[in-house]
């Protein structure tokens, strides 16, 4: 069966439904198209040669290579025909999809090629498969690549050089502390070199390299205590070669040490839960890493790094979500490159009930004494509002479907708070209908009434 992504190649080269379904045999009979009603249209012949490869049997230098060709002949009998193919090689592996187009009468002969790149020995085939207008697969054509070297054997020539970064370090000598040397490589030609480095007389690691013009190497090690010292590279091959060496100091400052300090939140009395955010810093006194983490009462954090090129201070942060009422202490433990301890940073929290409010009563009122000829009466709305803390009470009026604008009101206390809303008399004032009152905030709360307040006939 056809794969799907082999369907989309061919369909993306313009190969059509049928021509794709020929190529995995997939296409309907003769028999079973006349059947469907459907005339088959005469079927092109198509004949493929075995591939021949150009050198056939190369001997000699490499990177070589190596050209595939094999004719593709087309019998038409009329029309156009699309002929999709791909190349099959030894290795397992196959090419992309490749199509081209004939039309007229008669048989068309196409030569197809590919190009093969080969950088070492090699022994397999190539093969040519037609895909459209059906599937035919030639035969496999061999092939070989035998490299040899044949370039005139020159002695080759190396040089070294040597960096140590930093060439004088002053400060802390933590387990974290590393100083590198840095080695370059030079060649009069491309050739394998062979090299050691030299730490003090002491030979402390091999390595080999293929080095084309200039290549960069690296040994680095982590001081331990003041002292001076030199580190080398030789060339260990070709032997017509020079190394290089380069001195350092070190100077390991003792008094590298860290402290910390914690500032707490203030105290927070209210709605739980509620994130509570310590302030840190962090001190040191030279060039250090300073390992430290937050604790508590049954909390240990984890652990963390700063870095301090030239000592300072950093600020560091740590946050505590409270659910219930309580104290919350938190403070800093320094791991390392001492041990110490912060004071304790302490925050109050009192965890209270959110303040609500409730839409008790809501109620239309109107004034007949507005009443006129072709006026309506005054209608007022009145509400009250039972609310359980100080709070900014968020509400709207709605009337008959239309909404009024957000009014805020400050309360102060807990208790009943009384609103209105009125119109004056108008033609267009409702004399029935619905009035609703809506509070948005600190909850949702809602009360609705409904009314009919016409004028009094005479």
């Amino acid at each position: 069966m056809m794969s799907a992504g082999l369907a989309r190649r061919l369909a993306a080269l313009g190969v059509g439904v049928a021509m794709a379904a020929a190529a995995t045999g997939l296409i309907a009979s003769p028999a079973a198209a006349a059947t469907a009603g459907t005339a088959a249209a005469p079927k092109p012949k198509v004949t493929a040669s075995t591939p021949s490869a150009s050198p056939k049997n190369h001997e000699g230098e490499c990177p070589v290579t190596v050209t595939f060709s094999s004719k593709i002949a087309v019998t038409l009998k009329g029309g156009k025909t699309q002929v999709a193919y791909r190349w099959l090689h030894g290795d397992g592996s196959k090419s992309k999809v490749k199509s081209f187009t004939l039309k007229g009468k008669g048989t068309k002969v196409v030569t197809v090629k590919e190009r093969s790149t080969f950088k070492s020995d090699v022994k397999g085939w190539q093969a040519l498969q037609v895909l459209a207008p059906y599937k035919k697969t030639t035969k496999k054509g061999y092939f070989s690549v035998s490299c040899k070297d044949t370039e005139i054997k020159v002695p080759k020539y190396a040089h070294a050089r040597v960096d140590v970064d930093p060439s004088h370090y002053s400060g802390a000598c933590t387990p974290w502390t590393k100083i590198t040397a840095v080695g370059t490589i030079r060649v009069s030609g491309p050739t394998w070199v062979k090299y050691r480095w030299v730490h003090n007389g002491r030979v402390v690691d091999y390595g080999k390299a293929k080095v084309y013009d200039g290549k960069r190497v690296y040994y680095t090690f982590k001081p331990r205590e003041s002292h001076r010292g030199w580190v080398a590279l030789d060339i260990v091959s070709p032997s017509y070669g020079d190394g290089d060496r380069a001195g350092y100091k070190v100077y390991c400052k003792d008094d590298a040490k860290a402290s910390a300090s914690v500032n707490a939140p203030s105290d927070y009395e209210g709605a739980c839960p509620v994130a509570r955010t310590f302030g840190g810093t962090i001190s040191a006194s030279g060039r250090t890493e300073v390992k430290y983490r937050w604790a508590g009462p049954g909390y240990t954090g984890p652990v963390e790094s700063l870095y301090f090129r030239h000592g300072g201070s950093k600020g560091v942060s740590h946050t505590v979500n409270a659910s219930d009422s309580g104290e919350i202490k938190r403070w800093i433990e320094i791991l390392g490159p001492n041990r110490a301890t912060s004071n304790t940073g302490v925050t109050k929290v009192t965890c209270k009930a959110p303040v609500t409010a409730t839409v008790e009563s809501l109620l239309a009122v109107g004034d007949n004494s507005t009443c006129a000829e072709g006026k309506g009466p005054s209608v007022k709305y009145q509400a009250t509002v039972k609310v359980t803390g100080p709070t900014t009470l968020v509400y709207h009026w709605e009337v008959n479907g239309k909404a009024f604008n957000d009014i805020e009101k400050k309360v102060d206390a807990a208790g009943t708070v009384s609103l209105a809303f009125g119109s004056g008399p108008s033609d267009k004032s409702p004399t029935t209908g619905t009035a609703k009152l809506v509070v948005t905030s600190p909850n949702s709360s809602s009360a609705s009434t409904s009314f009919s307040l016409p004028c009094p006939t005479a």
